[in-house]
């Protein structure tokens, strides 16, 4: 059985993986400081954040509000410098970067925003030209440019209207049109979803992965969307109080979460919940002719093999299935059953036994009479 995990009982270093070789932006001890208002004292945003973005990747930054993943995204691009540490993009320290070398750094970095900062007396296709009129780059470039853009983010019959005649969703198509303009390497999210109901952000997340499939651009968006992270993202850091606590794969970070952050996060998308009928009847002390409740969790093969069955059939159990969910993290299953089995010692030992030699992880939530 696998007991919840506490804070203390492990050291954050041993869940933070050797971080991939080919990075387009690598955080080497970065720290942030702003100073305190009047005579209180500085405010530390960021330290020590070790983070390694792979080029051609999806990473998500995801944490609360006030966890510190805004600073790190604005140091990205020089809205924010760092108190410490060294910040490289494509191998070059950007951390003393002048702002003259900032305006050529930021040509190759694009950024798309929560609420969309679109030109309101511009149309949708100035609205995206307007990086490239910036640039001098010459009209007929901007005119192909632009058309080829809006045909990727499925706006080229909405080029002549202005913001306050699009839908949120399109407002956001703009958006990410005009961050490509430049033709970036990578691709800056801030939230850039928070703002959209469910089925445009579903929509918007397939458009950011094919701009990632397609054009080769990397991604690092941040949010406190675990669904977000869940649906794109390829790996993901987990950021609470200024400091990097996990980070790995997101199929492997979501499904064995370590830190109770982590854990937090990702229960409302891997884990089934206590149907309402039963949740009331659950007790902890198993009394006589008691049932016990399981979560048992299922990755990779076992999500869609018949394990329940097999484990029936192996130890003799009857297992009662209570409810279950089967979903992906990518294009990789998971599932998560709550079942009952007899709580009596010798039964209890053996489906316990049983689902570690399946390599399942497994939960006692309680026992019911």
């Amino acid at each position: 059985m696998n007991a919840p995990v506490k804070p203390g009982a492990f050291r954050v270093e041993d869940i933070l993986p050797v971080p991939p070789a080919d990075a387009i932006i690598r955080f080497e001890g970065v720290g942030k400081t702003f100073a305190g208002r009047d005579s209180q004292e500085p405010v530390t945003a960021l330290a020590g954040i070790d983070l390694v973005v792979p080029r051609g990747s999806i990473v998500g930054v995801i944490g609360r509000s006030g966890a510190g993943k805004s600073t790190l995204i604005r140091l990205v691009n020089g809205l924010e410098r760092a108190s410490s540490g060294r910040i490289l993009i494509e191998g070059e320290d950007v951390t003393n970067l002048t702002e003259a070398g900032w305006r050529e750094r930021r040509r190759a970095t694009g950024m798309i925003f929560q609420h969309f900062n679109l030109l309101s007396s511009r149309t949708v296709f100035d609205n995206v030209a307007l990086p490239l009129e910036i640039a001098g780059v010459p009209r007929a470039k901007i005119e192909a440019q632009v058309s080829r853009l809006l045909d990727l983010v499925g706006l080229a019959d909405k080029r002549k209207r202005y913001p306050a005649e699009l839908s949120g969703g399109q407002k956001q198509r703009v958006g990410i049109a005009r961050a490509l303009a430049t033709e970036p390497k990578v691709l800056l999210c801030d939230e850039a979803t928070s703002a959209l109901d469910p089925e445009t952000t579903r929509a918007i997340l397939a458009l950011l992965k094919q701009v990632n499939r397609e054009l080769g651009i990397t991604i690092l968006l941040i949010t406190h969307e675990i669904p977000v992270i869940k649906e794109i993202c390829d790996r993901v850091a987990v950021i609470e109080g200024g400091r990097i606590v996990e980070e790995g794969e997101t199929f492997e970070v979501m499904t064995k979460p370590r830190h109770p952050t982590t854990a937090s996060f990702v229960e409302a998308v891997t884990g089934v919940e206590v149907p309402e009928y039963l949740a009331g009847r659950i007790h902890q002390q198993a009394l006589a002719g008691d049932s016990a409740v399981l979560r048992i969790a299922f990755t990779g093969e076992n999500a869609t093999t018949p394990v329940i069955s097999r484990l029936s059939a192996v130890i003799g159990v009857d297992v009662n299935i209570l409810a279950g969910r089967i979903d992906a993290i990518g294009d990789k299953p998971f599932g998560s059953l709550l079942v009952s089995v007899p709580a009596s010692e010798p039964e209890l030992a053996a489906v316990f036994g049983a689902l570690k030699s399946l390599d399942l992880k497994a939960e006692l939530v309680g026992h019911v009479s």
